[in-house]
């Protein structure tokens, strides 16, 4: 086999990563999948952004509630309060984002899956 990267019989491989389409096809997918991703990226961080500023608002509220609380036993329910709701919204936060992030591999795969075949 020659080592200057064409075949045997003088041929040389096709660039292009998916056989039987054309430039044009292959950048069309390559379009649709990055403006799939775009658009699931933007939605991920949107839910994010509110997710985070939802919790910092809990998170002052409790520090407030835990500022004027006057009995140690008190506090302690409190803190064991606002641990469990935390701990419940970070894992439902954490579970919806990876369903998110699901959805953006998915919608690009679709992006690519459709592309048209060559037409010469």
């Amino acid at each position: 086999m020659p080592d200057d990267g064409k075949t045997a019989r003088g041929s040389r491989p096709s660039p292009l990563p998916l056989p039987g389409l054309s430039f044009g096809g292959v950048s069309l997918a390559s379009q649709r999948a990055f403006e799939s991703w775009a658009h699931g990226m933007s939605k991920l961080s949107h839910e994010m952004a509110e997710f985070m500023q939802a919790r910092l608002l809990e998170d002052a509220a409790m520090w407030e509630k835990l500022a004027a609380c006057r009995d140690p036993n008190a506090a302690l329910d409190l803190q064991r309060q606002f641990t469990a709701r935390a701990s419940a919204d970070y894992l439902a936060a954490s579970q919806k984002f990876a369903r998110l992030v699901i959805e953006i591999g998915q919608a690009c795969s679709a992006g690519l899956g459709q592309t048209p075949p060559e037409t010469d």
